[in-house]
């Protein structure tokens, strides 16, 4: 009998220490915590080196234009990476639809109301193509990619005999695309935030989001649970390209040109800007806000050694050891968080737990804490108490 009342008993409440370091663990699992760690380390770091020019207003504006341009791809490379495949056309394709946006309202006089959805509509197509490719004939998508790369390239190339093509821009749409904005903010990073806020949206909210984590995890356990995986990894491919063809769009609007080579290396950095951001190499895992703050990241490394006085070789050098590190962080650190004790006493899965780091009381009838403070629970691999 006192046995079952000790087992009803309420919870004892945590201490504030216990409940501080419960919630550090939980953020150090989420997959943003390592871009948002490179954000601050990189602003401590530039600050310290260009203490009257890092820490200014145009420094900032300068950094969210990087990492706008940038971004809006790396959303798409993003969804597409947890859905479990690769993209390194997207740069190609940024090329080739700012030329199709560029002879649209050159040669044949087209508004850029009409050339801009043209031009997105193109890259949709290309990146369809690729989805079929992969579906269809169980060719991995890097595979497929490289070759659609240089592919699209080698047409870009072809078309503008490899010199820049100017157009005029009217003023209205460089305004609504690229223009800076009050406190001198350009739009591309109205685009780029509303944007990212549709993707998390969509992967967080969304059945269509449960589908693309399910098909990166684990492709034939979703197809038998009846995810449409193959319509999944098409539209995904889609997303892509059509977003790095925004991103091309948006480089038109700002330098009112196209040349050969615009966007070529952006697929590489789309990569690295998603990576930083917490998404896992394998797949199934990610986050769309833990890209943007790697896009960040990307722009402050960029402005940042300008503004130091660095050599330009160490702008990849840096980015190239950030990437390392983010790769062991997410793996190797996360992995050893995800085995540690949770909240002192409770399950991994403990609503009183939860209570507690929000702030509430602790304790439910029916979450009691472990008596031998130790916690088992299904995803610790451990028997339930």
């Amino acid at each position: 009998m006192a046995h079952g009342l000790e087992d009803n008993a309420p919870a004892a409440r945590p201490s504030r220490g216990v409940v501080i370091g419960e919630a550090g663990r939980r953020f150090m699992l989420r997959p943003e915590s390592t871009a948002l760690a490179a954000v601050v380390i990189l602003f401590i770091v530039f600050t310290i080196l260009s203490p009257d020019l890092f820490p200014a207003k145009l420094t900032y504006i300068s950094i969210m234009a990087v990492a706008a341009e940038l971004g809006i791809m790396s959303i798409g490379v993003t969804l597409l990476m947890i859905g479990g495949h690769f993209d390194l056309s997207v740069g190609a394709v940024l090329g080739l639809t700012s030329y199709v946006a560029v002879v649209l309202m050159r040669d044949f006089g087209l508004s850029p109301i009409v050339a801009t959805p043209a031009a997105v509509a193109v890259g949709a197509i290309l990146g369809a193509l690729n989805g079929i490719i992969v579906v269809r004939f169980r060719i991995h998508s890097f595979v497929v990619t490289l070759g659609t790369m240089l592919i699209w390239r080698g047409i870009v190339i072809a078309l503008t005999g490899g010199f820049p093509m100017t157009v005029k821009i009217p003023p209205l749409f460089k305004d609504v695309m690229a223009a800076p904005l009050i406190f001198g903010f350009r739009m591309s990073m109205v685009w780029f935030i509303v944007i990212g806020l549709i993707a998390t949206f969509l992967l967080t909210r969304t059945k269509f989001g449960n589908w693309v984590q399910a098909c990166g995890q684990n492709p034939q356990a979703a197809r038998n649970l009846g995810v449409p995986v193959d319509r999944v990894t098409i539209i995904l491919f889609m997303i892509a390209s059509s977003l790095a063809a925004v991103s091309g769009i948006i480089q038109v609007a700002r330098f009112a040109s196209v040349d050969a080579l615009r966007g070529e290396g952006m697929e590489l950095q789309a990569v690295a800007v998603t990576v930083i951001g917490g998404t896992l190499l394998s797949g199934g895992y990610g986050s769309v806000i833990g890209t943007i703050l790697g896009a960040i990241t990307f722009g402050m490394i960029q402005v940042g050694l300008v503004l130091a006085g660095a050599p330009g070789h160490f702008f990849r050098t840096l980015t190239g050891l950030i990437v390392v590190l983010a790769v062991i962080l997410n793996t190797d650190v996360a992995r050893r968080l995800a085995k540690s004790r949770p909240l002192a006493g409770y399950r991994r899965s403990s609503a009183a737990a939860d209570a507690a780091i929000l702030g509430g009381t602790t304790g439910g009838e029916g979450d009691p804490p472990l008596r031998d403070g130790v916690a088992r629970s299904e995803d610790s691999g451990g028997p339930r108490p």
